[in-house]
């Protein structure tokens, strides 16, 4: 298991100062957000020698990039929609590629909430993934759908056993269930032996996510094994700073440490 945080946290920071962030705040790496102009330059429209140099600070400075988090959203219910979301993560991927990123995110909610409509969506969402699932192993790319919003376990699980894609993964965001009534242990059930990246927010941070949720979280995955990112999503808060040393604080509580 290993401390990180999205780039969200600090949006104005540039790579060099990201990096020094997380060296001093003792955090192993940098999921970095894209397409909201922050100032971290990893982006599509970087150059090869750019994103080059980018790679080098980070490995110099000993940081991991451990995620791209993007846009990209397999959610409608017209099946062209999904084409040009396809396109964005094959670039996306590359882009992985490039800077030294193991995994992606992307989203397939909100679902709509009546049931033939939602199957409808994860059965194109599923479709959506294993059309790229040959161009991300190629690229050696692990893709995740996010817990995010309405998103519960066994719609994300339902997705990835749908699609049948060997590069398909999940990224466990708690908060959102939590918050629609499922609790850490049922959504597991579902996601148990497929969660690739996390994102945590301690207590303090949201409104649905107690002391006892992180510590099942922690508590389930480290019992099997897990070796990701536990990676902090608070976007633009009044107190980086706090966010991060707080974080760090409670991750390493969460470990019993």
């Amino acid at each position: 298991m290993r401390p990180g945080f999205m780039s969200s946290v600090f949006p104005k920071q540039t790579l060099g100062e990201l990096i020094g962030t997380a060296q001093r705040y003792g955090y192993e790496g940098i999921e970095f957000r894209v397409e909201w102009d922050h100032r971290h330059g990893i982006e599509l429209d970087a150059t090869e020698a750019q994103l080059q140099a980018a790679r080098r600070m980070l490995a110099d400075g000993g940081i991991v990039a451990s995620c791209i988090a993007t846009s990209v959203k397999f959610n409608s219910l017209d099946a062209a929609d999904h084409l040009p979301q396809r396109e964005a993560l094959r670039k996306y991927i590359v882009l992985a590629a490039q800077i030294g990123a193991p995994v992606i995110r992307t989203f397939s909610d909100g679902l709509p909430e009546d049931a033939a409509d939602r199957d409808r969506v994860l059965h194109l969402a599923a479709e959506s993934y294993a059309a790229v699932d040959a161009w991300a192993s190629e690229h050696g790319i692990v893709v995740l759908v996010e817990t995010h919003t309405n998103m519960k376990g066994q719609w994300a699980r339902q997705i990835l056993d749908e699609a049948g894609a060997t590069n398909l993964e999940v990224l466990w965001h708690t908060a959102h269930h939590l918050q629609r009534g499922q609790s850490v242990d049922e959504a597991y059930g579902y996601l148990r032996g497929h969660v690739r990246h996390v994102h945590f927010t301690a207590e303090s941070a949201g409104k649905h996510v107690t002391d006892a949720d992180n510590q099942r979280m922690f508590d389930l995955l480290a019992r099997d094994g897990y070796r990701g990112f536990f990676s902090v999503e608070i976007i633009n808060p009044e107190d980086p700073d706090g966010v991060l040393a707080h974080h760090i604080k409670k991750y390493h509580q969460y470990l019993g440490r």
